[in-house]
This record gives C-alpha cells, structure tokens and sequence, in this order.
C-alpha cells in the first residue's frame, strides 16, 4: 500500500521525498565518518595525555625516593663508628637528626653488623638489642654491599602497618660492612607515597603503585596495601605491564568497567605506576559533541526538505498544468491539441516539444491513412496476392495478384481439394494439423497447374484470426510464385557442382561420388580406382590458338574421357587441364590398367579445331583403394604424387603409386622447408676436394663443394638438395653465398703464407636464368681480394638448352674478368663442339661415370681417351674426377689427361684439413 501511494504520487512530491532521502543519507554517512575520526583521535589524544601525567607522576615519586635515600646515606657517612658499641652515643646521635624525621615516618634504625638493633628514633623501650637479621631489606644488603629499597611488609614497629625500608651499609676504613642505617616509611602514614591513596583522576579515576610481584603499595583503597592486584592471565594489560608495557589501552576490570590504564615503571624501583579512569567519564564530552552534531543535523534536514517542497511547488507548476493537458489530450482536436503555456528553461523547452510530437503525431497518423489507401492499390498491382480463408479453411477471399500467375482463384475450396502436386500424404497431414491446432505457417509450398497446363510453384505463409474474444475466426496470409526462383535455385545447385566448360562434376560432386563408391566397395568387397590426369603440353595449345581453341579442346577431352569409362564412373574436371576419375567396382587393378592404357590412346588421336589438327598425350596417375588408403584426400594426393612421377618420366605415361613416392615427397618437402632458413640459420659449410696435377703429383686446386649441416638430418650431401634448391629458386642466394664463402677462403690461406690455389665453383644453370652471375662473380673477388685468375667457374652443358645468346653474352663478360672457365660433367648433357668454341672455355672435366669404370668397360675407356684428344686439339685442359684407384690414375697419365681428383686423394674436407695439407706440401 506504501509503495502505491508512493507511485500515485505527484512528481513534486517524489522529487521532495527523493531528495530529502539523498541528503539524509549523505549527511548520516558524513556524520559517521566524522564521528568515527574524531572518537579515534580524541581516544588516541586521551591515551597520550594520561600517558604523561602517569609518566611525570612517576618522575615525581622517583624523585622523592632518590632524595630520602640520599638524605639518609649523607647521614650515614656521619655515623661515628664507636656508636655502633655505644648503644648511647648512638641514641644521641639519632636524636640529633630530626631533619630526618620529615623523610621517613616509622623512625631510623642504626644496626651492627650481627643484625642487632644498637639505637633507634624515636626511641621504644625494649626494642634495643633487638636481632633483625631475618629481614629481607639486611640480607640483601649483605649480599650486595649497595643502598636497598625493601619491598613493602609489615612493621613490627608500626604496629603491623605496612611500610618500606631504605637501608644504607656502613663500612670502616679498611672496607668491611661494619653496620646499616635504616630509615622506615609507613605508606598508611602522611608522606609522598601515602599521598597516592587519595589521588584523584577526573571524578572516579584513581592511582596504583605496586611491585612487579603483583603487592599494592599504594590504593585508594588503603586495605588493598600488601595484597595481590590480580592473578596472572586474569588482566591481559596487567600481564603486558609486568612484562615491560609502558602507555596505555583500554581494558574491562574486574567489575566488568571498561577503564583507560595507562602504566609507568619507576626507575628507582622495580615498581609499576598504574592509573586508571573509566571510558565513560572519559568520552563524557565526546558523547555531548555527538548529540549536538545529530541535533543540529536534523534540523538541518527538516530546513532543507521544507525549501526543497517551496521550490519545486513553484518550479513544477507548469508541469501539473502540462500533465493535465496530456489527460485530456485524446479529446480535443485541431489547434486545442497544441499547448499555450508560457514557461522557459527545461519546462519550456518540454512544453514545445511536446507540442512538436503532437504535432508530428496528427502528421503520421494522416501519414498512415494515406499509406493504407496506397498499400490497398499496390497490393492489388503486386505479383504477390492475399488471401483469407474461413474457419473451415475455405479460400473466402484472393486478391488480384493472383490472376497474373494464370491460375484459378478456387473459392470456396479448401487448399487440400485443389489441383496441387508435389505434396506427400505425410505434408498434407502435418499441415491439416497444424491448422486445427491454430498455428501460423511459413513457406508451405507447392506445385499447381494454370488454366493453359502450365506448371507452377507457389510458396504460401499464413497466419489465425481471432476476434476480441479470442475466437478463431480463420485464416489470413500471403502467396508468391516462387517458379523462376526455384529454377534459378536448381541452376545454381547445378552450377555449384559441376564445370561450367565441361559440365563434369567439379571436386564436391567428386569427393561425393567418391565416398558413395567406396561404400559399395567396402559392401561388395571391390576396390576404387582414383585416377589423376594432367594434359601434357596444354598451355602451348592456349598460347598458340587462344583460350577458345583450349576451350574447345577441353570440350572434347571430356567427350573421349566419357567414352572410355562406364555410367557409373565418374568423370571430374579440376581445373586448368588436370581430370580426376573415379573407377568403382573393381575387381583388381589390371582392369584400371586396362581402362588408363585405353584414355591414352584415345587422347593421341587427332583432333581437328579451327582447320589445326592437334594431337595431345597425357600423364596419369593412378591410386587404389583400400591398398592405398581409404579417404578421398589420401588417395588424391597419392594419385598426384604418382601422376607427377609420369610427368618426370618423361610424359605421355602413367605410373601407380608406390610407398616410396610418399618418403620422396616427404623429404622433398622436408627439403624445401627447410631451405628456406638455412642461410639465415648459417647452417651451410663448405668442404674442398684437392685437385692435383697427374705429370708432377702437385697440388694445384680445389673444388668447393656445399654441405648441409642440418638440426635434425645431421651433414646432408648436396644430392639431396641441390635439385630442390633450384626447383624453388633458392640456388640463387646459395650459389653467392658460396662464391664470396670460397673467394674468401682461399684468400684466407694466401695470407697465412700459403701457396696459392685455383678455386673451382659450381655455377647452375638457374643462376645464369635467374640471377646476375657477373654480378655475384665480381662482387665475391672484390670483397675477397681474390686475383680472377684463380678462380674457376664450372658450368654445366645444360646452360645452353635456353637463352643461349643471353648465356653467351654472361659468359664473355666473365671472361672478361679474367676468371677460368670449365664444363662440369663433360659428356653428359647438351654437349657442342660449336658451343664450346664460343664459350671460351678452358678445362673440360670428364663425368666420373665414365672415369669409375675406365679400367673394366672399353667403352668409357674410349669415350674418355676421345675427350682429351678433343680437348687437346681445342687447347683445353682436362681433369677427371671420381679417381679412386692408383689404377685409373696410371691410365689417365697415359691418356694425357692433365688432371684429377677423388677419392684416391682425398674425399671433400673441411677448410682446416686443406690447411693442414698445404702446410705438409709446403
């Protein structure tokens, strides 16, 4: 009920009621907060200053005691030591002393060194002679030899009141403790200790002397003086006192009072100053301070919620009149709607805005009324049409859109008694059921026939009708000839599946056949053959007739691919010129043998386009399942590798995949990654193969040959990734490293006093398509400071297989430079008796294919004898390399080959091992 009246409240009155809340709120918390500090502070403040005056009271009783023991020990340098046998002279000499009365209030004892009371003052009869050596104060003088304090007992001479004692010893000339001077204070006496019992602190606070024993010498109330103050672990502030705690705290007392102590040591005696004043009395003036601050806080309050109420009554009236108007707003019309009330600031700015939304609002609502009337005629010009149906789901009403599709309107009928096809039994179910149930539909589509028999597809949503009472009153919705879209749909289905050149299925089609043939196989206990095809030559057509030849020959590919397999292959077009098949049901694979040897010969045969007769040839590949794995991408990449391997083979041929096209690729690919970092890595080193002189023995030159020192694969032999080196272009930044690592090693043993040596280096025939060799040449002697004469390039004939003017003219321009040039592998490739002439050459080194088995093969006997007798008649030089047995060496000096290297000198080593070489020769 609170919380209605709350909301049925006015504006002014919640802002009044809201705002009083926040002040409230914001001033009790400011309130606490300050309250909070200020009771910290005035508490830490009040520890403090009782802390003090516990402290100066001490200093004052310490004070007191350090005079009346020294009084008493000035009067005991004056003791005349014949006194001390003299009961009398002692007596007199007491009695002189009254000054001495003032200090010490139970009398002055003067004792021997037996204990024995000789005289005292006032004088009691009776007591002379008196033996007190059993007192604590005599025996530890005796022990100490020093001035003492007692602690406080019980006196004999006060009649059982308590007192302390100060006793000073008395020594003769030679040193020995010949008596003691006593002197008693009584504490229930009128002295500076007795003075404690009646001290006042505030009204109820009080003051405690006692020993660190826990023994009250001084109370304010007098018949505590000897008792114990509190047993240990009783008072936690008492036991931190005893144990050394000076200041002060809060602790509750045994009468349950929480009290302010504050402690002090004397440091006369081991005697603890307590003083003690309750935290009522003493927070007294802050708990007036707190009343007044709340008092003067809410009536602050109430001043503030009473000129808030003042001020929003007067600011808000002209928002009473705005609501009010709001109220009534629904029956006026025209300019009565429209607000005249004159007010600024943001009731103002409010009252004009709210004359604009009426405004707007009677604008919009015309606007409606006038899009209604345009939506009734565009509905009736639409291809789309309306419809409502009855609540037997009879067709009542249709507009026109309808009649442009050419079919029936139908009504009366329900959707179910007209000419639809393409329906299930089980879709007429489930949509009846969901129309008895009352449920909106979307996208019920079906075919129907126009007037002329032609075919038609409609999409039909709709949604129930129900009056204000909630009774169903039937249907209404909308209808659309979705005919070209589904067309269009089943075009870009086609489309997303097959080739648009070929009308072959494309990879998805493919990868689909391919896994419905492998279920059939896996079924039937047959094998699928995936075959990989790639025309061989087919960008020359392209580049030579154009795109619509290769077009046209593409076309034709497909038609005799077709004729070389079954229905139930499938044919697929992967792009560019590459075709994968998928052979099913098979019972081995020489029938795929059978099927690859037939599209090979049947792609040989010529093919007319454009008045060219063309003839093609291409490389398959061909991968089995389940032999070779089971999955559609296993088996492709396996087909490809396979297809590649007939590509390498020299084209027009087809190969099965065998496991060691896999570790090839493997390691290809292990290669080529590899590469990439290599030279960044530093992980290239170069070994050198000594070349020696077969006449003299001498050792002239040395080859650089590269090496791998891989992470993993360890030294691994160019062999290995030379050829992938120049299949990715990276034999270009090998071959310079290489050229400025050998131009500046063999400087390096120039100038350790070396002789010098021809340095050989490999050139391939990438860095002459490629890269800038006069280039690198120039710049490795330059920054080696390498003479060009000693530096041999070996080229290989395949240099020459392109661009043969472009290799000519690098060539020359080598020479130039004054560097030697030899042919690598003489005899192995593109060899040119008119090449070699115009190359300049100067060494020819013969393959170690023939050098290997010179001794054996008559053959390589006479191929090697023709090619020194060439060299000499061109005035080349030649050298051998493979030399490996004393054997062959004899025979090449007969032939009247200059030079050799192999294994019968050394096998490639590293720079440090040609070093140490050099240095034995020399």
């Amino acid at each position: 009920m609170r919380l209605t009246w709350f909301r049925q409240s006015s504006l002014k009155t919640r802002v009044v009621l809201a705002v009083a809340l926040l002040f409230i709120g914001f001033a009790s918390l400011l309130t606490w907060l300050v309250l909070r500090h200020f009771d910290q502070s005035f508490r830490q403040n009040l520890y403090h200053e009782q802390f003090v005056l516990a402290s100066t009271l001490a200093d004052t009783i310490d004070d007191k005691l350090r005079q009346s023991q020294a009084v008493l020990a000035q009067v005991a340098t004056q003791v005349p030591l014949q006194a001390l046998h003299k009961p009398q002279l002692a007596q007199e000499f007491l009695d002189q002393k009254t000054s001495l009365k003032a200090f010490f209030t139970n009398g002055i004892l003067l004792i021997d060194a037996q204990g024995r009371v000789v005289a005292e003052s006032p004088y009691i009869p009776g007591r002379r002679g008196r033996d007190v050596s059993g007192l604590e104060v005599f025996k530890v003088v005796t022990e100490t030899r020093q001035p003492y304090i007692s602690k406080p007992f019980t006196s004999v001479r006060a009649m059982g009141r308590p007192v302390i004692t100060m006793a000073i010893p008395l020594f003769n000339a030679q040193g020995a403790m010949v008596g003691r001077l006593h002197g008693s204070i009584e504490l229930l006496g009128r002295n500076f200790l007795s003075d404690l019992n009646d001290f006042k602190l505030g009204q109820t606070g009080y003051v405690s002397l006692f020993t660190k024993d826990r023994i009250f010498i001084s109370n304010r109330n007098p018949t505590r003086i000897l008792q114990p103050i509190v047993l240990p672990g009783l008072n936690p502030l008492v036991d931190r006192a005893i144990e050394g705690f000076e200041g002060s705290d809060t602790v509750t007392n045994s009468r349950d009072v929480e009290v302010i102590t504050s402690f002090k040591h004397l440091s006369t005696v081991p005697w603890i100053l307590s003083m003690n004043l309750p935290v009522s009395e003493a927070t007294e003036p802050l708990q007036q301070a707190r009343s007044f601050l709340l008092l003067a806080i809410a009536a602050g309050t109430a001043v503030v919620v009473l000129l808030i109420w003042l001020v929003m009554r007067k600011a808000l009236a002209p928002l009473g009149a705005l609501t009010q108007h709001v109220r009534e707003l629904q029956h006026k019309q025209g300019e009565a709607r429209q607000l005249r009330l004159p007010a600024s600031g943001e009731i103002g700015a409010l009252v004009q805005t709210f004359n604009r939304m009426v405004q707007a609002q009677d604008e919009q609502r015309q606007h409606l009324q006038d899009s209604e009337t345009r939506f009734r005629s565009l509905a009736e010009m639409s291809t789309d049409w309306y419809w409502e149906q009855d609540t037997r789901y009879r067709f009542t009403l249709m507009s026109r859109g309808l009649d442009k599709t050419g079919v029936d309107t139908y009504l009366g009928w329900t959707r179910w008694e007209m000419p639809i096809v393409g329906v299930s039994d089980e879709q007429w179910a489930e949509h009846r059921a969901m129309l008895d149930r009352h449920e909106p539909f979307r996208n019920f589509v079906y075919q129907v026939r126009t007037m002329e028999g032609e075919l038609r597809t409609f999409s039909i949503s709709g949604v129930p009708m129900f009056d204000e009472q909630g009774i169903f009153t039937g249907y209404r919705g909308i209808g659309s000839d979705i005919t070209d879209r589904k067309s269009a749909e089943q075009r870009i289905e086609y489309l997303a599946y097959h080739d648009t050149l070929t009308g072959l299925p494309n990879r998805l089609l493919v990868q689909d056949r391919f896994e419905q043939a492998m279920a059939q196989a896996e079924r039937s206990n047959t094998k699928v053959a995936l075959v990989y095809l790639d025309l061989d030559n087919f960008k020359s057509i392209n580049d030579t007739l154009g795109h619509a030849a290769g077009d046209e020959f593409l076309k034709e590919v497909a038609r005799r691919l077709r004729s070389c397999v079954r229905d139930s292959d499938t044919i697929s077009r992967q792009g560019g010129d590459e075709f994968l098949l998928v052979l099913r049901d098979l019972p081995d694979s020489e029938v795929v043998q059978a099927i690859v040897m037939k599209i090979m010969e049947r792609l040989q045969e010529p093919l007319r386009i454009d008045t060219q007769d063309l003839a093609s040839s291409a490389s398959l590949g061909v991968a089995i399942a389940p032999d070779d794995g089971r999955d559609f991408e296993t088996l492709r990449k396996k087909a490809d590798l396979a297809m590649y391997r007939s590509k390498e083979s020299g084209r027009n041929t087809y190969h099965f995949f065998d496991p060691t096209m896999d570790a090839e690729a493997g390691e290809h690919l292990l290669m080529r990654n590899g590469l990439r970092h290599a030279l960044e890595r530093q992980e290239f080193v170069l070994h050198y193969q000594p070349q020696y002189e077969l006449t003299s023995g001498a050792l002239t030159g040395v080859e650089a040959l590269i090496r791998w020192m891989h992470p993993e694969l360890g030294l691994v032999a160019p062999g290995r990734f030379i050829g992938v080196a120049e299949e990715s272009g990276l034999i270009v930044p090998m071959g310079d490293w290489v050229l400025r690592q050998a131009c500046a090693q063999a400087m390096a043993w120039q100038r350790a006093g070396l002789p010098a040596l021809t340095m050989a280096v490999n050139l391939s025939a990438i860095q002459f398509k490629r890269g800038n060799v006069e280039q690198s040449v120039s710049r490795a002697l330059a920054e080696s400071g390498l003479a060009p004469q000693l530096l041999e390039l070996e080229l290989t004939e395949s240099i020459l297989l392109q661009n043969v003017e472009s290799v000519l003219t690098s060539v020359r321009q080598l020479k130039q430079m004054g560097v030697k040039l030899a042919i690598d592998d003489f005899g192995t490739g593109y060899s040119s008796l008119s090449y070699l002439k115009r190359l300049d050459i100067d060494k020819l080194k013969i393959d170690q294919s023939f050098v290997r088995d010179l001794a054996t093969d008559p053959d390589d006997e006479a191929i090697v004898r023709a090619i020194i007798q060439m060299a000499r008649s061109l005035n080349l030089k030649t050298i051998a390399e493979g030399v490996e047995t004393d054997d062959i060496r004899r025979r090449l000096q007969t032939f009247g080959c200059d030079a050799a290297q192999g294994y019968l000198y050394s096998r490639p080593v590293p720079a440090q091992d040609i070093e140490r070489l050099l240095r034995a020769v020399a």
